[in-house]
């Protein structure tokens, strides 16, 4: 799936991960994860799953 982010939504989603980033890391170490401005979508050890 591709889609096309305008730049708000990026730089929202960018701030989402930076306020998060280390809570992500502490739950989720060794996963992918998914996430939006809102925030996580999924995480899961295995990419296509994700």
């Amino acid at each position: 799936m591709s889609k096309q982010f305008s730049l708000e939504e990026g730089r929202k989603m960018l701030k989402w991960l930076n306020r998060n980033r280390w809570m992500l890391l502490d739950l989720y170490k060794n996963q992918y994860v998914t996430y939006n401005a809102n925030g996580l979508i999924a995480h899961g050890e295995k990419l296509l799953e994700v």
